[in-house]
C-alpha cells in the first residue's frame, strides 16, 4: 500500500511542550502519572523559572510498543512512574517547570499527545506517602 503522513525518508519530529504545574509550593517530585493518547515515548525534564538548564527527571520511557503503535492498539493507557523510575538528583530538587517530550516514530499518520500528566510532590516527613489509585 501507499504510505500516508510524512514523506518518505523524513524523520518523525518529537512534540515538545512545557507546562507549569501548581505543586502548592516547592517540594521534591515523588511520582508521575501519565495518561497517553497515542505517543510511543515520553521523556520529562524539569527546570526553574529562575533560569538554568532543564534536567532529565524521567528518561525516555515507552508508552506503547512498536506493534501497538503501528496498529493503533490501546493508545490511551496510563503509566505510573514512581520514585524508582525518576532520576534521583532532579527528583530531589525543587522545580516549577516541566518539559515533556513525546515521540511516535512508528506511525506518522495519526495524531498523538497526552490526555493528562499528574505530578505528585514528595511527602513531608510527617506525612504518609501518596497511595496508589485503586
Amino acid at each position: 500500500g501507499r504510505r500516508r503522513g510524512f514523506g518518505r525518508g523524513l524523520p518523525a519530529l518529537p512534540v515538545i511542550f512545557e507546562v507549569v504545574p501548581q505543586l502548592g509550593g516547592s517540594r521534591p517530585i515523588h511520582s508521575l502519572h501519565i495518561g497517553n493518547d497515542g505517543a510511543a515515548f515520553v521523556e520529562v525534564l524539569v527546570g526553574s523559572s529562575a533560569g538554568g538548564d532543564f534536567q532529565v527527571l524521567l528518561p525516555s520511557a515507552a508508552l506503547m510498543s512498536p506493534s501497538e503503535s503501528r496498529a493503533g492498539a490501546e493508545p490511551r493507557r496510563v503509566r505510573l512512574f514512581g520514585p524508582d523510575s525518576l532520576v534521583k538528583g532532579p527528583a530531589q530538587g525543587t522545580w516549577d517547570r516541566l518539559r515533556v517530550v513525546l515521540s511516535q516514530p512508528y506511525c506518522q499518520s495519526r495524531p498523538y499527545g497526552l490526555s493528562f500528566i499528574r505530578v505528585f510532590a514528595a511527602p513531608k516527613d510527617d506525612e504518609a506517602p501518596p497511595e496508589a489509585p485503586v
